[in-house]
């Protein structure tokens, strides 16, 4: 059932990006497919999504994990109190993205890393309408103050990048 809607395995490439002392969010985590992954590498972490049906899903997955319901344009979290941000399978949907990057240099410590995990910009057998979908060079004209670490592969159909502030 994992692969029908996530072909995608967090356990596979989120241990090589998060360390036990990392402060991570996961923004617009719907019902929480990474945030089970998150709590079992990072020292916090804050699941945050609008829709808090998804959000209530979420708590069961990760308990440990501290939930709000909100948008991302304007997250609770204090500035500079954050490590490492995700963005997986979401910032597509997000409706002001240039609000969403302010407020994740706002809450990113400096030196802070963004984690995105998106579907290709390309007909696939699952995933977002392509109408949706983003490039990485879209995503880095977004973040366009944040330079790119790396780039991964999390699965066939979508692409990976870190960034850092």
């Amino acid at each position: 059932m994992r692969f029908v809607l996530h072909p995608e395995n967090p356990d596979e490439f989120l241990p090589r990006y998060i360390s036990k002392d990392d402060i991570v969010v996961d923004l617009g985590c719907g019902p929480g497919y990474y945030c089970k992954t998150l709590v079992k590498l990072a020292k916090k972490v804050y699941c945050i999504d609008v829709d808090c049906i998804a959000l209530s899903m979420a708590k069961e997955s990760a308990p440990t994990a501290s939930f709000l319901c909100e948008s991302a344009e304007e997250v609770s979290l204090p500035s500079s109190s954050v490590d490492v941000a995700l963005l997986a399978n979401s910032f597509h949907d997000m409706r002001n993205k240039e609000k969403v990057v302010e407020e994740l240099k706002r809450i990113l410590k400096a030196g802070g890393r963004v984690i995105i995990v998106e579907w290709k910009k390309e007909q696939t057998p699952m995933g977002p309408p392509l109408s949706k979908r983003m490039s990485e060079v879209d995503y880095l004209a977004f973040f366009k103050d944040f330079s790119l670490v790396e780039k991964f592969s999390p699965s066939p159909y979508q692409f990976g990048l870190v960034l850092k502030r």
